[in-house]
């Protein structure tokens, strides 16, 4: 996996535009969430499992989950928020300390189903939730990862509040989206979800109290062709003593 410290906006793609889905706009919040929840428990959430192989997602995500990368040693207390068939949950099992608490969220319980199945073991503890209604206390967790969950949100700052709540001042959130490009739109129309711009995530990360640390790429081959979304680690600032904000490192 290679990583650039610069975020970088896209061009504006019009067939983007044209073929991403476009169910968002046609429901209200409510019914969009109930599509979700019931897409996700049906074929397409067994789906999911297929997907992950072919765009390498599967076969790469332990180089993501690396020291190297985005690193979780010492992270006490680990959320993988829309967790969906546990897999990132296997490399967060993998990679977490022995005494770390890890817990995963998911909003369809078919999704959580498929996890227990998968990760065989009983380590992390599993909720069904909304990520925009997380049921922990503020500043709960060290690290954070939320994949593939944004783009179903009635917008991503809906998602990155609260996920900024629930982080501890200093913690690290690994925010995974389908990017506006043409692979992300096409996409878009299987998942019923929005494309997402770098430069608005970024403005939506600032607004919500969380700093643009570093952007990953799954293989150099991903990042020539703009493929495999948008994968960036978030850090969320230390508090001085004073109760004023430093930026963290």
């Amino acid at each position: 996996m290679t990583d650039s410290l610069a975020p970088a906006r896209p061009k504006e793609l019009g067939i983007s535009t044209w073929l991403a889905s476009k169910e968002m706009d046609k429901r209200d919040p409510v019914s969009y969430r109930e599509l979700v929840k019931r897409y996700y428990s049906g074929p397409a959430g067994w789906f999911t499992l297929l997907t992950g192989w072919v765009t390498g997602h599967e076969s790469l995500a332990d180089d993501l989950f690396s020291p190297e990368r985005f690193d979780i040693t010492g992270c006490k207390r680990v959320l993988d928020a829309g967790c969906g068939n546990g897999r990132y949950l296997r490399f967060l099992q993998k990679r977490a300390d022995d005494d770390a608490m890890l817990v995963g969220c998911d909003l369809s319980p078919k999704m959580l189903e498929r996890a227990r199945r998968r990760l065989k073991s009983d380590r992390p503890c599993l909720y069904s939730a909304d990520v925009t209604r997380l049921p922990f206390g503020d500043e709960s967790f060290d690290a954070l990862v939320c994949g593939w969950v944004l783009e179903h949100l009635p917008t991503i700052e809906a998602g990155l509040a609260e996920l900024s709540r629930v982080l501890r001042p200093g913690g690290k959130l690994l925010v995974l989206t389908t990017e506006h490009t043409i692979s992300g739109a096409i996409c878009s129309r299987v998942y019923h979800s929005r494309t997402t711009r770098r430069g608005d995530l970024q403005t939506a990360a600032i607004r919500c109290g969380l700093g643009w640390h570093r952007e990953y790429w799954w293989s150099k081959l991903h990042r020539w062709l703009r493929l495999g979304g948008i994968v960036v680690e978030l850090r969320k600032p230390q508090r001085e003593a004073t109760g004023g904000e430093v930026p963290s490192v």
